[in-house]
C-alpha cells in the first residue's frame, strides 16, 4: 500500500515505521518525573524564517539520505525548501523558494507521478484547489503543469484538512480535502502520473471539521479516514449539539466509503491521531477539543468501533491544538505531543491508555506555535520535533535527548 508522509499521519509513518522504541525504565516512574530534558533545541535553532512560517512537512527532498524541511508561509506566500545536514542543522538559505498565487496552508509529501521523487500538494483556506508541486530530487519544486486539482464545486470554500495516501487500493497516491463550511469530505484519485480524478461525490460529516486523520482503524489494510467537528462556524450555536462526535469514513478498499459517528462525551473534536495507546494491537484515537484543555482517548476494538477509556478526558493543562502520537521517552509506550499556541506540550502515557502531564515536559516556541511536524531528524533512533511560529516568524528545532 502506497502511504505519503503528511502532517496528519507523520506520527504513525515515522515514529511506528522508523523509530525503534529503547526501553530506558521500568513502570511508571517516568511518567510522574521524567529524570532529564527530554527535548533540547539543535545548533542554530531557531531558525528565523520571514513571513509567517505556519505549516511544516520533513522528507528527504534531495535525495542525499538527510531529512529536509518544507516550509509554508502564509503571509508571504512562500515555500522553501531547508536542506539538512543530518544532524538536527538545515541549511538557512532556501535551496528553492517559490512564490504561490494563495497562501499556503496544510501541506503533504509523495511521490505522486511515480518518477521516485518527493512531490508536494498544499491545500489554501479559501480555495477547493489543491495545489500540487512536483519535486526533481534535487531539492527544486516546479509547479504541476494540471494544478490546482479542484476536490470540488461550491460556493463557500474553507479547506482545513488534506491528506494523501492510497485510498482506493492501486498503489497509487490519493486526495482528501476537508470543507470546514460545507461540513464534508472530498476525495480524488490519481494515476500515478500526477493526475488525479474526483470521486462522484463527496461526504458527508460533522459541523466546520478541521484537520483529518487517514490511518486503517480495522486491520483490513485500507487507509480510513476520520473527521472532527469544531462547530465554529456561523451557524455555532445550531451546531454545537452535533459536535459530539467524530465521523468514522471506512475504507471499503476501492474508495468507497461507509459513514458511521464515533460518539463523544466532550464536543467539538479539534484533531486527532490514531495510534496503539494500550498495547492491545488494535488502533485507538486521541482527540483535542475545541478552546478546551481536554484529552478524549477512545479504545479501539479493530472493528470500527470505540470506547472512551477509564479516566478520560485527561486535563492538558491549556488549551491544545494538532495532535499527534509518538513515544519521546523512550519507554515503548506511546505518548501525546500538541502544539498549544507558544510551544509544543506533551502527555506521557503509561501504555494502558491513560496519560499524564508535568510542567517540564512543555516546551517553549514562540507565539503562533500551532503546528509542528515528528521525525528523527539525526538518525539517532529518538522522536525530533519541528515547530512553526507564525507569528515569531521562527522554526524550532527540538531533538530528542
Amino acid at each position: 500500500m502506497n502511504f505519503a508522509v503528511t502532517a496528519s499521519v507523520l506520527s504513525l509513518l515515522v515514529t511506528i515505521a522508523s523509530i525503534p522504541s529503547i526501553s530506558c525504565n521500568a513502570g511508571d516512574a517516568n511518567v510522574d518525573r521524567p529524570q532529564r530534558p527530554l527535548f533540547a533545541h539543535a545548533s542554530g535553532s531557531p531558525i528565523a524564517i520571514a513571513g509567517g512560517p505556519d505549516d511544516v512537512v520533513v522528507g528527504d527532498m534531495n535525495k542525499d539520505g538527510k531529512l529536509d524541511l518544507v516550509i509554508a508561509s502564509g503571509r508571504s506566500r512562500t515555500l522553501e525548501v531547508l536542506p539538512g545536514l543530518g544532524d538536527g542543522r538545515f541549511r538557512s538559505d532556501a535551496v528553492n523558494k517559490i512564490t504561490v498565487s494563495e497562501g499556503p496552508g496544510e501541506m503533504a509529501l509523495g511521490d505522486v507521478n511515480s518518477d521516485g521523487n518527493l512531490d508536494l500538494a498544499f491545500i489554501s483556506h479559501d480555495s477547493y484547489g489543491v495545489t500540487m508541486l512536483l519535486g526533481d530530487g534535487k531539492g527544486a519544486l516546479a509547479l504541476a503543469p494540471n494544478s490546482p486539482i479542484v476536490m470540488k464545486q461550491g460556493q463557500q470554500p474553507h479547506t482545513h484538512g488534506l491528506g494523501l495516501g492510497d485510498l482506493n487500493g492501486d498503489g497509487k497516491l490519493d486526495l482528501a480535502t476537508v470543507n470546514s463550511t460545507d461540513n464534508d469530505v472530498s476525495v480524488a484519485f490519481g494515476d500515478g502520473r500526477g493526475g488525479f480524478a474526483r470521486a462522484p461525490a463527496t461526504f458527508a460529516v460533522g459541523p466546520s471539521p478541521y484537520p483529518m486523520a487517514l490511518g486503517d482503524v480495522n486491520g483490513d489494510g485500507h487507509l480510513d479516514i476520520i473527521a472532527t467537528a469544531t462547530a465554529t462556524g456561523p451557524l455555532r450555536a445550531q451546531q454545537l449539539p452535533f459536535s459530539r462526535a467524530l465521523t468514522l469514513l471506512l475504507n471499503d478498499g476501492r474508495g468507497s466509503f461507509r459513514v458511521s459517528h464515533i460518539p463523544l462525551r466532550t464536543g467539538e473534536p479539534w484533531s486527532v491521531a490514531i495510534g496503539d495507546v494500550n498495547g492491545d494491537k488494535h488502533r485507538d484515537l486521541v482527540v483535542t477539543h475545541h478552546d478546551m484543555a481536554n484529552l478524549t482517548v477512545l479504545s479501539g476494538d479493530s472493528r470500527g468501533a470505540f470506547t472512551e477509556v477509564s479516566g478520560s478526558p485527561f486535563d492538558f493543562g491549556h488549551n491544545a491544538f494538532p495532535v499527534t502520537l509518538a513515544d519521546v521517552n523512550h519507554d515503548g509506550k506511546q505518548d501525546v505531543i500538541t502544539a498549544s499556541g507558544e510551544g509544543v506540550s506533551m502527555m506521557l502515557g503509561d501504555g494502558r491508555g491513560s496519560f499524564k502531564r508535568s510542567p517540564s515536559l512543555t516546551f517553549p516556541t514562540g507565539r503562533g506555535t500551532w503546528n509542528f511536524a515528528v521525525a528523527d531528524l539525526n538518525g539517532d533512533g529518538k522522536v525530533d520535533l519541528v515547530a512553526c511560529s507564525g507569528e515569531s516568524n521562527t522554526v524550532s528545532v527540538l531533538l530528542g535527548q
